[in-house]
């Protein structure tokens, strides 16, 4: 999954058993993206948000809390709302560093043949999109705690990765 986000513009994402979130090397973004955990599903290398799912290192884990190196199954919905072995929670946070307040959503310009991906915010349990938004993310306000749910319903098996774009909107509210 990749993003790539400018000043002043919100563009998108890309999904599948690895996510990579390239950032503008740019300190005034309107959003700023940042890791959650210990750096075995998400982890900033270079400037670049990625996340690998399943994590790094997960057929090390404990047997109490084992998981599928092997990536995800066909025809199931997965959600990922922390880094892998770690307890603090969320895969990233979005911080509104703009100048005035957004409710923030993720759109997904193809589902035909692809897995659907949709950021959703783990305090809430709430799938981010157009109809549904976040609440109001206020300009310094505490950042937005996310994760990704990822759908594989009708989706073929193949052998190279998917590339999914997923896009993260930031809309004025208008509200101070």
């Amino acid at each position: 999954m990749s993003l790539a986000l400018g000043t002043g513009a919100f563009t998108s994402v890309s999904a599948e058993r690895s996510v990579t979130i390239d950032t503008a090397d740019d300190a005034y973004a309107f959003l700023r993206l940042n890791e959650r955990g210990g750096g075995e599903r998400s982890e900033i290398d270079g400037g670049t948000l990625e996340f690998n799912i399943p994590g790094d290192d997960e057929s090390g884990y404990p047997s109490e809390n084992p998981t599928d190196p092997e990536g995800l199954g066909t025809d199931s919905v997965y959600r990922f709302g922390e880094d892998a072995a770690h307890d603090e929670a969320g895969l990233f946070a979005i911080r509104n560093q703009g100048t005035q307040p957004v409710n923030v959503y993720s759109t997904q310009e193809t589902t035909e043949g692809v897995p659907s991906v949709t950021m959703y915010n783990v305090d809430t349990g709430n799938l981010l999109t157009e109809s549904s938004p976040s609440s109001q993310l206020g300009v310094g306000s505490a950042p937005l705690v996310c994760g990704l749910e990822i759908d594989t319903h009708g989706v073929p098996i193949r052998d190279e990765e998917y590339d999914v774009d997923l896009t993260i909107n930031a809309v004025a509210t208008g509200d101070d």
